[in-house]
């Protein structure tokens, strides 16, 4: 049987100019998500990682000897880039200029009655509107690039890993739309997915039947987290 684990990143650094680096915090979730691997006897065969900082941050801090069997990490792991996040800076700077960098979105989110609803608000309006543009609209990376990017790194590693237990470090975008793809729903929806997935969350993909359809066994799991009794751990950026 096929496991698949897919693990979103700790907290990254949503305050800060650089988002792509895990917070203190993230890197105190990343930690844990490597006990609950380990308390899920989980040994993986293969471990993929995102090219992102956060992503090859949260696999180093989870990562250690006893889930590794005492093998070599970079025997066992490969870097695809077809697993990073859309580029929500890129994105958010088509929608309103103003959001171009992390300082312009400080600023106005600064003026807001309600930061949080407002940055969610937009954030969203942003996405729907990179969904539905047209082509020639000045996105690095179009909706439905993004989509093929990630459906096809789905497919090929379930191609390439039959009967293993794989280990994916990625961000919440991919992870959501390949959650979308298997329950058969809108893509255009994958945000709403998205928005709930916690930081260093585990969804857990495995094949089952005849014709080894990869099927969800578990989406979101954070329970390690619920155990510590810290509500500081619960984060979604």
């Amino acid at each position: 049987m096929t496991t698949m684990y897919f693990i979103r990143h700790g907290q990254a650094s949503f305050a800060a100019d650089n988002y792509d680096k895990l917070s203190a915090l993230g890197i105190e979730q990343s930690t844990l998500v490597g006990d609950y691997l380990r308390q899920k006897n989980c040994q993986p065969d293969h471990i993929v990682c995102g090219t992102m900082l956060r992503h090859q941050q949260t696999a180093q801090y989870s990562l250690n000897g006893e889930l590794l069997a005492g093998r070599d990490f970079t025997k066992i792991s490969t870097n695809n880039s077809q697993w990073n996040e859309y580029d929500h800076q890129n994105i958010l700077a088509v929608y309103k200029k103003e959001f171009a960098n992390a300082q312009g979105m400080r600023q106005f989110l600064s003026q807001q009655p309600d930061p949080h609803t407002a940055f969610e608000q937009h954030f969203v309006a942003a996405i729907e509107q990179w969904i539905n543009a047209k082509s020639g609209e000045p996105y690095n990376e179009s909706w439905q690039q993004f989509c093929q990017r990630v459906i096809s790194a789905f497919t090929e590693l379930c191609q390439q890993q039959q009967g293993k237990t794989i280990i994916i470090y990625s961000s919440g975008g991919p992870i959501s739309l390949i959650i979308s793809h298997l329950l058969g729903l809108p893509l255009e929806e994958f945000i709403r997915v998205n928005w709930s997935l916690v930081n260093a969350g585990v969804t857990k993909i495995i094949s089952r039947g005849k014709q080894k359809n990869m099927t969800l066994a578990s989406i979101n799991e954070h329970h390690i987290f619920d155990q510590q009794n810290d509500k500081r751990l619960i984060t979604y950026t």
